[in-house]
C-alpha cells in the first residue's frame, strides 16, 4: 500500500499525457479517499478489546429511541416515517494515527436525526440523515466532515443489498470526475446508541451552498426570478414544492400510489420559497419542455439547446447507462439552474447500479434511458446522439475503462481492509437465503444474490466487462432514435415527404 501515491502519480502522468494526444480536455480533480488518505500504523498501545479504525469513526447518542422507518394503521396502510430525534453526534478523524470511541472528537454537535431512503427502510442496516443545529435544536449549523464543504445535512448510506460495499462510492467519485458536480463522500464506521452498525458512506446532500456542493446565485426572495433545483422522485406531500408545469405533468409527473403530489418537487429554494418564485420556476421550466416537445426541437435558436447544458444531460445518460443505474431518471435525480445559466442534471443513489436491480431484466445488453422522461425528444436530435457517441469514445478511453475501473475497485477493497470484516461480523447473516426465517435473497432469481464479499466484487467486475463491450458493439443503435422513420409523425413529415 506504501507505492499507492507512485501508482497513483503515475497512472496520472499517463492519462494525462493520453488526453492531450488525444485532444480531450482535462477532467475535474476530485478527493479519492482510498489513493489519498494518509496510510496509518496500526496501533500499539491498547489491547484488542478497544474499538480501533483507520477510517472516519462516527458516533450517535440519540436523546429517545430512533423512530420507526414507517408508520401506518396496517402493513398495506404504511407510510415512510420523517420523524426525527435530537442526538449528539461525534465525529473522529484523525489524519495520521487510527480512531478510538474514547479519542477527543474533531466534531462534537447537537443534531436531528432519522432513518432515511425509500425501499432501503425495509432493510435490517437502514441509512440515515443527519442535519447538524446549534443547542437550540432549531437553527441550522455548518459542519465540515472529513474536509467536504461545510453544511447542516449529510447522509449516512448504508450498504447492506449491495454486499460489494462499494458501489456508491464507485459511481459518485466516477461521476465527480466526469460532470460539473457530483457529491462528495467519505468511507466511514458508525456506532449508534453504543451499537456497532458497520461501515457506512458518508455522503453530502444534494443543495446549495456558496462554498461548495452546487454552487450558484444565492435566491432573493424580493425577487421572482430565481436558481432553483428541482428532484424527481416520489413526490411531496406539500403542495407548495410541488411542481406544475408544461408537458412533464402529463408525461410522468403524477403521483405514484399512495403519494400526496407530484413527482417533480422544488427543492431549492426551500423555506424562503415565495409564490412568485415558484410561478418563476413553473414557467422556466415550461419553456425549457415547450421548445423540447415542439416541431422545432432541434432548431439551433428556437429548440432545447437554448435552454440546457447539453454536456451535462450527455454525461448524466452515459454514468447512469454505463453503471446500469435503473432509478434514474425517474427517481433519485436532480436538476438545477442558475438564475443566469443553463439547466443541468446532477446524479443521486446507485444502490441498484451495476446489474443490482431486484429484476433481472436491466441486464448489461440493454439500453433504458433513451426512452425515459426527456431523453425521450432528446435522443430525436441527430446532433445530440452525435455528441452522445463521441463523448462516450472519450469517456472509454480514461474513465470508463477496464484497467482503470478494476484497479479502481481493488485499491478500494485494499484500503478498507479490516472494516470489511468488522461489517461483516455484524451483518454477514444477510449473505445467506434465509436467516431466523427472515428472507435475504433481495435478487430475483436466487441465483444472483452473492454469497461472499468477494464473489459480490467478482460479479461487479464481470458486469463491468460486459457493459463496456456491449456499449462498444452498440452504442451506433441509438442512431434509430433520431432516424426520420422514427420521426416522421414528430417531425409533421407527410408520406410523400411534404409537411
Amino acid at each position: 500500500m506504501k507505492y499507492r501515491w507512485m501508482f497513483f502519480l503515475a497512472i496520472s502522468a499517463v492519462l494525462a499525457l493520453s488526453m492531450l494526444a488525444g485532444g480531450a480536455e482535462p477532467e475535474h480533480n476530485r478527493y479519492h479517499q482510498h489513493l489519498e488518505a494518509v496510510e496509518k500504523e496500526p496501533c500499539t498501545d491498547h489491547g484488542a478489546s478497544v474499538f480501533c479504525t483507520h477510517l472516519p469513526l462516527m458516533e450517535i447518542v440519540t436523546d429517545a429511541p430512533v423512530p420507526p422507518p414507517f408508520i401506518g394503521p396496517t402493513v398495506d396502510m404504511e407510510a415512510r416515517n420523517y420523524e426525527t430525534v435530537a442526538a449528539t453526534v461525534r465525529y473522529f478523524d484523525s489524519e495520521t494515527e487510527n480512531n478510538h470511541l474514547t479519542d477527543d472528537p474533531v466534531v462534537e454537535e447537537r443534531a436531528q436525526f432519522r432513518i432515511r431512503g425509500a425501499t432501503s427502510r425495509r432493510v435490517d442496516k437502514t441509512s440515515f440523515l443527519v442535519k447538524f443545529q446549534e443547542e437550540d435544536l432549531i437553527t441550522s449549523l455548518d459542519v465540515s466532515l472529513s474536509g467536504m464543504t461545510a453544511d447542516s445535512s449529510w447522509a449516512l448510506h448504508g450498504p447492506f443489498v449491495d454486499k460489494s460495499l462499494i458501489r456508491n462510492y464507485v459511481c459518485y467519485n466516477l461521476a465527480g470526475e466526469i460532470m460539473e458536480y457530483a457529491p462528495n463522500v467519505r468511507f466511514c464506521e458508525l456506532f449508534l446508541n453504543g451499537e456497532y452498525w458497520g461501515l457506512y458512506l458518508l455522503t453530502e446532500k444534494i443543495g446549495y451552498n456558496e462554498n461548495g456542493r452546487i454552487s450558484f446565485t444565492k435566491t432573493d426572495p424580493k425577487m421572482a426570478a430565481t436558481s432553483y433545483i428541482l428532484q424527481v422522485d416520489r413526490g411531496t406531500a406539500d403542495p407548495r414544492y410541488s411542481l406544475e408545469n408544461f408537458g412533464y405533468t402529463s408525461y410522468v409527473n403524477r403521483p405514484l400510489e399512495g403519494d400526496a403530489a407530484g413527482r417533480l418537487e422544488i427543492v431549492y429554494p426551500g423555506k424562503t420559497l415565495t409564490q412568485a418564485q415558484h410561478d418563476y420556476i413553473a414557467m422556466d421550466f415550461s419553456r425549457f419542455e415547450k421548445a423540447l416537445f415542439s416541431y422545432d426541437y432541434d432548431d439551433p435558436d428556437k429548440g432545447w439547446r437554448q435552454y440546457i447544458d447539453a454536456r451535462s444531460f450527455i454525461d448524466f445518460f452515459l454514468i447512469n447507462e454505463f453503471t446500469l443505474n435503473y432509478d434514474a431518471p425517474g427517481l433519485s435525480t436532480y436538476l438545477y439552474k442558475d438564475v443566469s445559466g443553463k439547466l443541468k442534471m446532477c446524479v443521486w443513489d446507485f444502490d441498484a447500479s451495476f446489474d443490482y436491480f431486484r429484476y433481472s431484466f436491466v441486464t448489461p445488453e440493454t439500453f433504458r434511458i433513451q426512452d425515459q422522461q426527456w431523453f425521450k425528444y432528446l435522443f430525436k436530435d441527430k446532433s445530440f446522439v452525435d455528441q452522445v457517441v463521441k463523448r462516450y469514445r472519450d469517456l472509454r478511453r480514461r474513465y470508463f475503462n477496464e484497467e482503470y475501473l478494476f484497479s479502481y475497485i481493488d485499491d478500494t477493497v485494499a484500503y478498507l481492509g479490516p472494516a470489511i470484516d468488522r461489517n461483516f461480523e455484524k451483518w454477514g447473516y444477510s449473505f445467506q437465503s434465509t436467516c431466523n426465517g427472515k428472507n435475504y435473497d433481495f435478487l430475483i432469481p436466487e441465483e444472483r444474490n452473492a454469497r461472499s464479499h468477494e464473489e459480490a466484487v467478482r460479479q461487479m467486475k464481470d458486469t463491468i466487462a460486459q457493459r463496456l463491450k456491449h456499449m462498444d458493439s452498440n452504442l451506433d443503435r441509438l442512431y434509430i432514435r433520431c432516424h426520420a422513420s422514427m420521426n416522421k409523425k414528430f417531425n409533421n413529415i407527410t408520406e410523400d415527404g411534404g409537411t
